[in-house]
This record gives structure tokens, C-alpha cells and sequence, in this order.
């Protein structure tokens, strides 16, 4: 019909897990319950097939204009959704170079980026896996998973005379988030009008060589994906948290209503997380390929309700 092009329906992808439930009763008496509901999952997918002898695919997951490169690559016989880039080994420091004068001079067997003819002190540096003395797109390997090992969740209901209190703490394990916010707000390169992270204040410079923050220049290798915006995403939530009291009953029928409970409940109040951004919860193009991915994404915000329910 003209086009070059055409969708097509590709590929297999195995997808198997298991999810366990248990719910208890660990304390019951006429004036006390305590209860208990917990659930873990693991679920894991493998990629079995791609296009004809396609043994790979990489996908951008899109975020701005000045990154256009490949972030995440579907591999035959992994997970879906891993995460690709350069392996980050901090920058170049000062015995890397050979010194005349204010000059410096890449040493003989230390790997540069394929486009930089002038490597520096305090530019970014990758590992050479290849092993052929330039950093290039042969040295792009799997830097992190954006699925997680297992999720779950604990909830703890207890009741006390006419109270009742729900507390509820879920947690995800094992997955990685590419920060993209880092390539912006702690970089020297690709956008210089930008404010930058109060972490960029620690960045390399001649007063701060050991910093593994790159430093101010014109490396086109800045803006890289690579491990040093991998960071881990498991985290720790006190997701719910509800207290309640029922009227008494006595009380009820002089006022002519069955029942009549009030509550005060809060979302999201605590996380515990390495992750250095807002949020560990996060995906800005959340799809199976280009999971994991933040940049700027608003994050859950902590809700207090309160409330009364009423039957009459």
C-alpha cells in the first residue's frame, strides 16, 4: 500500500510466579481481636522469542529530547524490562594523565569515550568490557531490573471495646529505578541553565578530585545512561493507617440510629527507601519494556480522612 513500514504482532514472553496469602487469628477474647493478613508474590517473566533470529531489541523510554538513546533492552532468556547502559566507574583523576605544564595527557591503556580526542580530569568515565581501549556502544551491557523479586503486604487489625485499628505496611523487593533526574539535575553538560541538585555542590573539581560527580565541562559523554543512575527501588511503606470507634449501643437507640461509626484514616505517612528521590514507587512510562523510569514524577502525597458513618 505504499507504507515502508507495517505494526507487527511479535514475540513470547513467559510469565510464572507465585503468591502466597495467610490470614490468622492470634488473639481473641470477648474484649480483645487482633488479626492478621499477610500476602508476598513473585512473579518473574522471561523473554522466549523476538522477531525472526532477533536475539535482542532496545527501547528508549522517553523522557526529553536531548536523550534519544536506547535505555532498556528485551534479551532472549532474560526478564522484560531490563535496564541498558555503560557500567560507571566514577571519573578520570589526576594519575589517569600524564602532566606538562597545565596540560594533561590521557595515560598509554586507560580507555577514553569513542568521540572525546581530549579526555579530562573529572569527566565521566565507563568500563572498557570489551576490553579494545575505547568506550563505545559494544560496551553496553544490562545495568538493572525494573521489575522487583516479590511484593507484598502485612495488615493488622485489632478491636477494643467499641475501637478498631487497621494498619497496613506493603513493600516491593528487588527492582532498580533508572533516575533520569540525575542526567538534569546533577550534570554539568547537557543542560547548563538548569539549577542543579544541592549533590552537585560535591562535584569534581581541582579543589575536589576524588568526587566521582562529574565535573563542569563538555564531555559529550555526560549524558550517558549508565549505572550511576541506577539506584535501588525496594522500599518499605506504612501505607494505611486507621482508628475508629463505634458508638455504644445504649446510646444509639436513644438517638434512634443503628449505628454510627466515626474514623480517622491516613495514606501513604512513612516509606523507608534508599532511593534519593521522592518517590520508590514510580514509572513514568509504565509499560512491560521501560519500567522503573523517573523523571519529575509526582509523588504519592500523604492523605489524613476523617469521617463518621451513620445507619439508621
Amino acid at each position: 500500500a505504499g507504507f515502508t513500514s507495517a505494526m507487527k504482532n511479535i514475540g513470547k514472553v513467559q510469565n510464572r510466579g507465585t503468591e502466597f496469602t495467610i490470614t490468622t487469628t492470634n488473639i481473641k477474647t470477648k474484649k480483645f481481636n487482633w488479626t492478621s493478613n499477610f500476602n508476598i508474590s513473585f512473579n518473574t517473566s522471561k523473554v522466549l522469542e523476538l522477531t525472526d533470529n532477533q536475539l535482542s531489541m532496545l527501547t528508549n523510554g522517553y523522557f526529553d529530547q536531548a536523550y534519544t538513546a536506547p535505555n532498556y533492552i528485551a534479551k532472549i532468556g532474560y526478564p522484560v524490562g531490563m535496564m541498558y547502559g555503560y557500567i560507571y566507574e566514577g571519573t578520570y583523576k589526576f594519575e589517569d594523565f600524564n602532566q606538562t605544564g597545565a596540560a594533561y595527557t590521557l595515560k598509554s591503556g586507560i580507555p577514553h569515550y569513542v568521540s572525546e580526542s581530549n579526555t579530562q580530569p573529572g569527566m565521566p568515565r565507563y568500563a572498557d568490557l570489551n576490553k579494545d581501549g575505547v568506550i563505545d556502544s559494544y560496551d553496553q551491557t544490562i545495568i538493572g531490573r525494573g521489575a522487583p523479586i516479590h511484593i507484598g503486604g502485612l495488615t493488622n487489625n485489632f478491636e477494643y471495646g467499641g475501637f478498631d485499628l487497621s494498619v497496613f505496611f506493603q513493600w516491593s523487593y528487588g527492582s532498580d529505578i533508572q533516575n533520569a533526574n540525575r542526567l538534569m539535575f546533577e550534570n554539568g553538560m547537557k543542560k547548563k541553565a538548569l539549577n542543579q541538585f544541592a549533590s552537585y555542590a560535591n562535584r569534581w573539581t581541582f579543589d575536589n578530585p576524588t568526587s566521582d560527580i562529574p565535573g563542569v565541562n563538555n564531555s559529550s559523554s555526560n549524558g550517558l545512561f549508565s549505572s550511576r543512575i541506577i539506584e535501588d527501588g525496594s522500599f518499605l511503606r506504612l501505607k494505611t493507617v486507621s482508628l475508629g470507634y463505634s458508638l455504644n449501643a445504649k446510646l444509639l437507640k436513644k438517638l434512634k440510629i443503628a449505628k454510627a461509626h466515626v474514623f480517622v484514616s491516613g495514606q501513604n505517612l512513612l516509606t523507608w527507601s534508599k532511593y534519593s528521590g521522592y518517590d520508590p514507587e514510580v514509572s513514568i512510562r509504565n509499560t512491560a519494556l521501560t519500567p522503573g523510569l523517573d523523571f519529575s514524577s509526582y509523588p504519592r502525597a500523604v492523605s489524613v480522612n476523617t469521617g463518621i458513618n451513620i445507619s439508621f
